[in-house]
């Protein structure tokens, strides 16, 4: 970190995404996808679709694409499914450059309101954190599978403060440009603690124990969060390459089964 880097250069840069092309395996991918438009807050988004009967939304995390979601969408067409899948502006090839929370929350939203027969959203990472802090009480999904999520904004604000070396008061500017830009009850609004406590429908909390930048500890959080949930450990798995195990796949897919047979 520079010396001189301002309070809103740090927040610039807290909210600034890795962008990543897709590779040649998710564009394969998408070749035999559907394509689509979704509007929220006046603009078109796209998202691609995939097979057929109950649908299942993917969310992808942070500094990623949808490209990460594509193993585990690929078992999930295998057990009849219809997947769903896009880019989390400004991921991947989604505009911009920067990640607001609230224009993410929107595209959520309208597309939890737009997939007709939604049986369950998946998502990993951050991905967990947006989709939890966007559901509202008319959502339609029955389950939600959340992969290595954080428990709160809060929680990566403090990430980037011990892997910048902030001080005290530059992580209490950030705090604070923070609070001025989307006001003080932002903390609230984007917890995925919180968000769980409110959500009605069963949940399956899944992590690695050898996630070293979410720890475990926190899918127990989550799990003590949310009424109706259960936590699946998966021994050695990390942060990123959870999404491509065949274990979390058998999972999550049994985990859906479950589901449908309890309707």
């Amino acid at each position: 970190m520079s010396p001189n880097e301002s309070v809103d250069d740090l927040v610039e840069r807290f909210y600034t995404v890795v962008k990543l092309p897709h590779d040649p395996f998710a564009k394969a991918f998408l070749n035999r996808c559907r394509s689509h438009t979704v509007k929220a807050n006046g603009r078109f988004y796209k998202y691609f679709q995939s097979g057929s009967g109950p649908t299942v939304l993917l969310v992808h995390g942070l500094n990623t694409n949808l490209g990460s979601m594509v193993s585990i969408a690929e078992e999930l067409l295998a057990h009849g499914y219809r997947v769903v899948l896009f880019d989390v502006p400004p991921h991947g090839e989604a505009l911009g450059t920067t990640g607001d929370p609230t224009e993410i929350r929107a595209l959520l939203r309208a597309l939890y309101d737009k997939l007709t027969g939604l049986h369950a959203v998946v998502c990993h990472s951050m991905g967990g954190l947006w989709a939890l802090t966007a559901w509202h009480a008319q959502v339609a999904a029955r389950t939600v599978v959340s992969i290595s999520s954080p428990p709160a904004k809060m929680f990566l604000v403090e990430r980037f403060a011990e892997m910048n070396a902030l001080d005290g008061d530059q992580v209490r500017g950030v705090v604070g440009e923070i609070e001025s830009r989307f006001g003080k009850t932002v903390w609230q609004e984007y917890s995925a603690l919180e968000a769980a406590r409110a959500i009605d429908v069963p949940g399956l909390v899944v992590h690695g124990t050898a996630d070293d930048y979410v720890p475990p500890v926190h899918a127990g959080e989550l799990h003590a969060s949310w009424p109706n949930s259960t936590v699946e450990l998966v021994e050695g798995a990390g942060h990123f390459d959870i999404v491509e195990s065949p274990q979390v796949r058998k999972i999550i897919s049994a985990h859906l089964r479950s589901v449908e047979e309890a309707r």
